[in-house]
C-alpha cells in the first residue's frame, strides 16, 4: 500500500510540475502575429518592439525569436543577431541592446528614419534577402548622444504644441537611429553637492576658501574630512542610480581655477587645478575598482591655461574623462589634446563637441558634414568610445548631418559618400543632385544672407524635378518652410515687430521640426531680449500654404548669383613683396594666418605686441610654438609712429608644401616675417585688426567670375573706406543685390584671373562667390 501511495504521490508531483511549467511558459511567452511574420518575445512591449511590429506588418520575414541573456563581460550596447532564411534570432542584454538589435535589423531590411517628421520615414517596396551569420555585434562608439542647446522643454505649455509632440518625435528619432549610451555625461555637480549636504558643509567652513567656494562645492582636497564627505555623497548618488551602467560625476561647477578654488599647499603631485580635480576623481574611483559597470567622470576643459591639461599622474582605469578639445580650452590644439589625453588614460574616454549649436548658429546651417568621417576615425583611434554632441534639435540645418552622424558613429568604417548618396536618393529621388549642391554649399561655402537667394532657387528647381505631391516633393516642401525662416532671420531689423514676425512663423512651422522652437522661446537668442513679449498666435501651416508663401516670396527674391568653380590652391601663390611695416600694427582678437611652405628650411619672424599677445604656430598635427609675448617676455622692441612694440624672434623649421598656421590674439599685436618667399594668407570676416588703420588686403579673382558678390556689415565709406579696387587701380562703387548687407561689383574681362585690393575700415566683411582668402602683402597666383 505504501508503495502505491508513493507512486501516486510521484504522479501527482509530475502532474503539478507539468501544469506549473506550462502555466509559466504561457505567462511569459508572447507570440505576436503580423500576417506571415511571427515575433516570439517574452519581455515588456517597448517602443522598439512596437516599431518592429508596425514596420513588419504586411511583410513576410518568417519567425523572429527575441530573448534576453546574461551580459557577462559585454557592454550594454552589444547584441546577437542571426538571419538565416526565414529564421531570425536576436539576443539582448539591456534596453539599449534590444533597441540597437531591432533598429539594426530594420535598417538591414531597408526601413529608414531620415528625419523626425512622418514624411521622412521610408520603407522598402520589397524586402531584400539578407543573410547574417550569427554573431555578437557592437558599435564603433559605445556612447552616442546629442542634444540641442536650449533644450526641448517649454517653461509653460505652448498653445501650438500642448503635448510637446516635438520632443516626443525627436526622442523617438534618436532611438530609431541608435543614439543611446551606457554611460551618460553628467556635467557639473559642485552645486548639487552643496544643496544636498547644505547643513554639513555650512557647519564646516574650513573645508572651503569662501562662501562662493562653499556654494559651488569647491572643497580643499588636502582636508581628509572634506574629501570623505564628498565621497560619501557620491556613494549616495551611486546607490540611488537605477540604470545598469552608472557614471558618477566629480566635475566641479564652471569657474574652476578661480579665487574660490584653492590649490593645496605642498601636496604631492598637485601642480595645478587640473591635477586637483583629477586627483579627486582618482580618490573617488578607488571605491569602485571592482565594478566594471561604474565609471567616475569629469570634463577636461576650461579657458585657463591649465584647466584642460592632462594630470601629472596616471588616472585609474575606471576614471572616464570627457574631453572638450574644440572649444573652451587653451591648453592644446584640438587634435593635439585628443592625442595627449589618449596617451594618459588606461581605459577609454568620451569627447564633447559642438556641432552647429542653437546658441551660436541661431538655427542657420553652419556645419560641415565632410568633417564627420575624419573626426570619427581619428577619435576612434585615440581611445574615444563616447561621443556627446551639443547641436540644435532642428531638421532644417542638421537633419541630414545627424542622420549621417548616427550611421557613422555606429560604424565608423562605413563609406561616407555611399551613405550620403543613399540619403539624397532615398529622400529626394530625381532632385538628389540639386539637393546635394545645396547641402554641400551649406557645408563648404555657406553664403550667409546670400543663402536666401541661392537656397530658394535650389529648392524651387528641386521641387519641380521631384514632381508635385510626390514623397520627395513633400520633403522639399518642408525645407521650403525652413528657407522662409532663413529669410526672416536675415531680414530681422532688431525691432519688436520683426521679432514677433519670426516667432509667429516659428509657431506655424513648429510641427515640421525644422527649427528648435523651445530654444528660441526659452532663451534670449533674438533681439530685443524680452522673453514675454511675443505677440500673436499663429496656426500651423500646411504644405499648400507653405507652397503659396514660398512661391510669392520667390518672386521677390533676388536673382541667383554664380559661385566660382575655381578652388584656391595656396601652393600656387607666388611671393612678390613682404607685408608692409604699416599694415600689421593693431592686431586684435584673432589674427589668424597660414601659409604653405615654398621650400624646406628655416623661417624666422618677429612677433609681439604693444601689450601682450598669445602666439601659436602649428601644423595640422604638430604644435610648434605656444607662448605669450609682450612686456614680460620679449627680445627687442620696434617703434612705429611713436608706438612701441615688444617683439621676440621666432625661428622654426618648415617642410616644403606643408601647411603652417600662425595665430596671434589681443594686445595690439604685430608680426613681421623676416624670411623671403613666405606669403601669409587669411580668411576675412574675423575680428583680426582694429578699425583704426585697418590694413588693405589683396585677393585673387578667378578667371570664371563676371561679378564679385561680397558681404559688408557697414555702409560704403565707413571710416573713409569700404571699396574694392580693380587691378588697374580703379575704385569700384558697390551695387546692392536686394539681400541685406550683400553687394556686388562687375568684373570686366581684363580684370579676371588677377589680383585685386580690398580697402575696408573694419573686419566684418567677406567674399561670397569667390574664394574668401586674402593677404596683407601683394602676391601672384597662377590658375
Amino acid at each position: 500500500m505504501l508503495k502505491y501511495l508513493k507512486q501516486f504521490a510521484a504522479l501527482i508531483l509530475l502532474f503539478v510540475n507539468i501544469v506549473f511549467n506550462w502555466q509559466c511558459a504561457s505567462a511569459q511567452k508572447k507570440i505576436t502575429l503580423t500576417n506571415k511574420t511571427k515575433i516570439v518575445y517574452s519581455g515588456t512591449t517597448t517602443d522598439a518592439i512596437s516599431d518592429l511590429q508596425n514596420c513588419l506588418n504586411n511583410y513576410d520575414v518568417g519567425e523572429i525569436s527575441i530573448a534576453s541573456t546574461e551580459m557577462e563581460n559585454r557592454t550594454g550596447q552589444e547584441f546577437y543577431l542571426s538571419v538565416q532564411d526565414k529564421r531570425t534570432v536576436i539576443q539582448y542584454t539591456t534596453q539599449q541592446s534590444l533597441e540597437n538589435a531591432i533598429y539594426t535589423y530594420l535598417d538591414l531590411l531597408g526601413f529608414r528614419w531620415y528625419g523626425p517628421g512622418d514624411n521622412w520615414f521610408i520603407k522598402p517596396a520589397k524586402l531584400p534577402a539578407i543573410n547574417v551569420q550569427g554573431a555578437w555585434i557592437k558599435p564603433s562608439f559605445r556612447n552616442r548622444d546629442f542634444f540641442g542647446t536650449g533644450g526641448l522643454d517649454f517653461n509653460e505649455k505652448p498653445f501650438f504644441d500642448p503635448q510637446n509632440n516635438y520632443k516626443t518625435k525627436w526622442l523617438a528619432w534618436k532611438r530609431r537611429n541608435r543614439f543611446n549610451v551606457d554611460f551618460n555625461t553628467e556635467g557639473h555637480t559642485g552645486h548639487a553637492f552643496y544643496l544636498q549636504n547644505k547643513a554639513l558643509l555650512t557647519a564646516n567652513p574650513n573645508w572651503f576658501t569662501n562662501t562662493n567656494g562653499l556654494q559651488n562645492g569647491r572643497i580643499k582636497i588636502e582636508n581628509p574630512a572634506a574629501v570623505q564627505a564628498y565621497k560619501n555623497w557620491v556613494h549616495t548618488v551611486y546607490k540611488q542610480a537605477k540604470t545598469p551602467f552608472i557614471a558618477l560625476s566629480v566635475d566641479p561647477e564652471d569657474g574652476r581655477g578661480g579665487s574660490d578654488d584653492p590649490l593645496p599647499q605642498n601636496m604631492k603631485g598637485i601642480k595645478n587645478h587640473a591635477d586637483k580635480w583629477w586627483w579627486l576623481a582618482n580618490e573617488v574611483a578607488k571605491d569602485y575598482t571592482n565594478n566594471n559597470k561604474v565609471v567616475i567622470t569629469a570634463y577636461a576643459y576650461g579657458d585657463g591655461a591649465t584647466n584642460a591639461l592632462v594630470p601629472s599622474f596616471k588616472l585609474r582605469k575606471n576614471v572616464y574623462p570627457v574631453i572638450i578639445p574644440y572649444a573652451f580650452q587653451k591648453a592644446y590644439l584640438p587634435d593635439e589634446m585628443v592625442r595627449v589625453w589618449a596617451n594618459s588614460v588606461e581605459g577609454n574616454m568620451g569627447i564633447y563637441d559642438y556641432w552647429n549649436i542653437t546658441q551660436w548658429s541661431l538655427g542657420m546651417p553652419q556645419f560641415n558634414i565632410y568633417d564627420i568621417p575624419r573626426k570619427l576615425k581619428f577619435w576612434n583611434k585615440n581611445k574615444i568610445d563616447g561621443i556627446y554632441l551639443e547641436t540644435t534639435d532642428a531638421a532644417g540645418p542638421m537633419g541630414h548631418a545627424l542622420w549621417l552622424a548616427g550611421q557613422l558613429q555606429w560604424n565608423s568604417n562605413a563609406d561616407f559618400e555611399k551613405l550620403y548618396r543613399q540619403y539624397l536618393t532615398d529622400c529626394f529621388g530625381k532632385a538628389s543632385d540639386i539637393m546635394k549642391k545645396m547641402f554641400d554649399r551649406w557645408s563648404l561655402n555657406y553664403q550667409g544672407a546670400g543663402e536666401v537667394s541661392l537656397t530658394f532657387h535650389d529648392l524651387n528647381e528641386a521641387a519641380a524635378k521631384a514632381g508635385e505631391n510626390t514623397p520627395e516633393w513633400k520633403r522639399i516642401n518642408e525645407l521650403k518652410a525652413y528657407a522662409l525662416f532663413i529669410k526672416l532671420y536675415y531680414e530681422h531689423d532688431g525691432s519688436q515687430a520683426s521679432r514677433d514676425k519670426i516667432f509667429n512663423y516659428l509657431y506655424s512651422i513648429h510641427h515640421l521640426m525644422m527649427v528648435q522652437t523651445a530654444a528660441f522661446v526659452g532663451q534670449n537668442y533674438i533681439a530685443p531680449f524680452n522673453l514675454n513679449k511675443i505677440e500673436g498666435r499663429a496656426a500651423a501651416i500646411n504644405s499648400s500654404q507653405i507652397e503659396k508663401e514660398f512661391s510669392t516670396t520667390l518672386k521677390k527674391v533676388p536673382a541667383k548669383f554664380a559661385i566660382s568653380e575655381k578652388k584656391f590652391d595656396p601652393s600656387k601663390v607666388g611671393f612678390i613683396e613682404p607685408i608692409p611695416d604699416m599694415a600689421w600694427r593693431f592686431g586684435r582678437i584673432s589674427a589668424n594666418f597660414y601659409f604653405v611652405a615654398p621650400f624646406s628650411g628655416k623661417v624666422q619672424l618677429d612677433a609681439g605686441a604693444q601689450g601682450e599677445t598669445s602666439l601659436r604656430i602649428f601644423t595640422d598635427d604638430q604644435s610648434i610654438s605656444n607662448e605669450k609675448i609682450g612686456k614680460e617676455n620679449y627680445s627687442h622692441t620696434e617703434i612705429i609712429n611713436n608706438e612701441t612694440y615688444y617683439l621676440k624672434k621666432i625661428t622654426f623649421t618648415v617642410e616644403k608644401n606643408k601647411k603652417y598656421y600662425v595665430q596671434l590674439s589681443n594686445g595690439f599685436n604685430r608680426l613681421k616675417v623676416n624670411t623671403q618667399g613666405i606669403v601669409l594668407l587669411k580668411v576675412p570676416g574675423q575680428e583680426d585688426f582694429d578699425n583704426f588703420a585697418y590694413p588693405a588686403q589683396y585677393f585673387y579673382v578667378p578667371s570664371d567670375v563676371t561679378e564679385i558678390i561680397f558681404f559688408d556689415a557697414q555702409p560704403e565709406g565707413t571710416n573713409g573706406r569700404g571699396y574694392l579696387i580693380a587691378p588697374n587701380g580703379e575704385q569700384l562703387k558697390r551695387v546692392a543685390t536686394g539681400v541685406k548687407d550683400i553687394y556686388k561689383v562687375q568684373v570686366q574681362p581684363a580684370w579676371r584671373g588677377k589680383i585685386w585690393t580690398a580697402f575696408f575700415g573694419h573686419p566684418t566683411w567677406s567674399f561670397k562667390n569667390i574664394p574668401n582668402i586674402t593677404s596683407l602683402q601683394r602676391f601672384s597666383y597662377q590658375e
